[in-house]
């Protein structure tokens, strides 16, 4: 791309650009804070609408020169003119290679990406396509598996690695598989040409082993009757004999019961009497009963008998009357004799504690007379004991342990019966199981570092290597190369300890290559002045040849120098930039 016109206003430091660009290459010269690096951030931002040294929209107000309102970059290109206004941020592109554009307007920006962005560039900027129609069909022409190339496809969309890992996995499940039909460890050669051993087995001593089963389980369900039978009866027996020690005791107690019976129920009707005469002394019983109705009609006799005549019937009646108020009290008169109404709770609890007293008697006989009942009627219950079951239960043991013995012995007979049957099925399936892993192998070799990708890689290195190696011959600076695992030396030295100026080198080199590579024949370097005068020498020799070459359409470089570079070729140009402007001056002598 062949830059004609640079015009810049109130960009930063570049106050008012106005710089038509009639050679190849230009080399833009100034003092500090002159307004070089601004010229440049704007070259590049109206290529690509970035702006660097900001990160928001709201901040390009910023990027305009302090006290200006607006800023503009327009830059004429045999491609068309591209723009870019300030705080606004309305840009007008080109219709370019805009995927490389970045890496040749900041040169060191290809060793600021990570490995993977960096080989990802690459792949594009050769034109290596990564797409899934692309590595199936050279998968496919490795001779893998279609249907499995077809699954393992979705993977690269995470990248080779995760394909190759997912074939891994899917190899390892199919060894797993392998493992289970054969019950061996798989190897290449062991799977190639597995076969099932067919073992023999005797089928007949398979019929008569599960005929003795047959018996065997006969006894053990009669054995298990048996100890089953003889524990009932040792249970029924214990419980018969328990029952009837029982009975015997309660019989024994039957005439002792009887006895108490008798004697506690005239306890009670003592206990009866004697808290029904306390209450009717004390007033709080009624008077029921022949004693008290013949009490109250002797009474009621006297009244019509004569006081002074008495006879001895008279006096008779009148003792039997006194004699009864002095047991029940008077029977007209108010009763309350104090002593008696004391005593009732006393002589209530001893009539209880008696009531009680015969209940229980009674209940306890009628349990003793059941008891001699149940002893009269109960017959004899065979007796088992705990040896019987024992012995019982050693025979059902020892047909269960010949059970599990025969059981074994069937088990593995037909086991190698089995084994026999399917030995053709089992050697088919292996045969599978082998197939599928090897393939799935094949295919995670080809996705690996060193299959496919690494081919693809290595082609997409060859042509940015050659062109460095071309720099290098150029400069006579060291070369630049860039490893397989994406890692960039100068020289022998890895990038990241080299010095600033070889890294400025390095990165210049890159930048032209990607140019020349991209067919965008334009570079932006800034900062010629980290390098020595004779490596100024060499840069712009280098650039002067390329330009001469057709290899680039324009190259800016930007230094701090004290004076404008003399002896350069006609394809060459410097410029003095003061203030941020451009400087109309005589070009002074200093060896570039």
């Amino acid at each position: 791309m062949k830059i004609n016109h640079i015009r810049a206003s109130n960009f930063v430091g570049a106050r008012a650009i106005d710089l038509p660009v009639e050679t190849p290459v230009v080399v833009v010269c100034g003092e500090n804070g002159a307004g070089k690096s601004s010229l440049a951030e704007a070259i590049s931002a109206a290529l690509t609408g970035d702006i660097s040294r900001v990160s928001l929209k709201k901040e390009y107000g910023s990027i305009v020169t302090e006290g200006k309102k607006k800023a503009e970059v327009v830059l004429s290109t045999d491609h068309g003119d591209c723009s870019l206004t300030l705080p606004d941020g309305k840009w007008q592109g080109l219709p370019i290679n805009m995927d490389a554009l970045p890496y040749v307007l900041r040169p060191s920006l290809f060793a600021e990406k990570k490995d993977t962005e960096r080989r990802t560039f690459l792949f594009g900027l050769t034109g290596i396509t990564l797409n899934g129609a692309t590595v199936k069909q050279q998968l496919i022409e490795r001779e893998c598996n279609e249907k499995k190339v077809d699954t393992v496809l979705p993977m690269l969309r995470s990248g080779f690695p995760a394909a190759c890992d997912f074939a891994k996995d899917k190899a390892k499940e199919a060894k797993g598989a392998w493992k289970g039909v054969t019950g061996e460890t798989w190897g290449s050669d062991k799977g190639d040409g597995w076969e099932a051993e067919v073992p023999e087995y005797d089928a007949k001593r398979l019929a008569a082993v599960t005929e003795q089963l047959a018996t065997v389980d006969g006894r053990i369900e009669e054995h298990s009757k048996t100890v089953g039978s003889l524990s009932a009866k040792r249970d029924a027996y214990v419980k018969h004999t328990t029952a009837a020690e029982s009975n015997a005791t309660k019989a024994k107690e039957l005439t002792r019961l009887t006895e108490k019976l008798a004697f506690d129920e005239a306890e009670l009707a003592k206990a009866k009497q004697a808290l029904a005469e306390a209450q009717q002394r004390a007033g709080t019983a009624p008077r029921e009963g022949l004693v008290h109705d013949l009490a109250r009609g002797v009474d009621y006799l006297l009244a019509f008998m004569d006081v002074d005549g008495q006879s001895d019937e008279e006096r008779e009646a009148r003792d039997a009357l006194a004699a009864y108020e002095k047991q029940y009290g008077a029977l007209n008169g108010a009763v309350n004799d104090p002593e008696a109404r004391a005593a009732i709770p006393a002589l209530t609890q001893a009539r209880d504690l008696m009531a009680r007293s015969v209940a229980n008697d009674k209940r306890l006989m009628e349990d003793a007379k059941a008891a001699a009942a149940a002893l009269e009627l109960s017959a004899d219950v065979e007796k088992v004991t705990d040896e019987d079951i024992g012995a019982a239960q050693r025979s059902l043991d020892a047909a269960r342990q010949q059970r599990g013995t025969l059981t074994a012995e069937q088990e593995k007979l037909r086991k190698q019966k089995l084994a026999a049957d399917t030995a053709a099925e089992t050697t088919k399936k292996a045969a599978q199981h082998h197939a599928d892993i090897s393939e799935w192998l094949v295919i995670a070799d080809q996705l690996a570092t060193d299959g496919i990708p690494g081919e693809m890689l290595a082609n997409a290195l060859k042509p940015i290597n050659a062109h460095l190696e071309e720099s290098s011959v150029s400069t006579t600076w060291p070369a630049v190369t860039i490893d397989s695992d994406m890692t960039i030396r100068y020289g022998k030295r890895l990038y990241s300890l080299c010095s600033e100026s070889e890294r400025w080198r390095a990165d210049a080199m890159i930048a032209v290559s990607i140019s020349c590579l991209s067919g965008l024949k334009l570079v932006l370097l800034d900062r010629m002045d980290v390098l020595q005068i004779s490596a100024r020498g060499d840069l712009l020799a280098w650039l002067d040849e390329m330009a001469d070459f057709g290899d680039l359409d324009t190259a800016f470089v930007f230094a701090t120098l004290k004076q404008l570079p003399t002896g350069l070729s006609e394809r060459m140009a410097a410029h003095w930039i003061e203030s941020g402007a451009i400087a109309v001056a005589e070009a002074t002598a200093e060896t570039a």
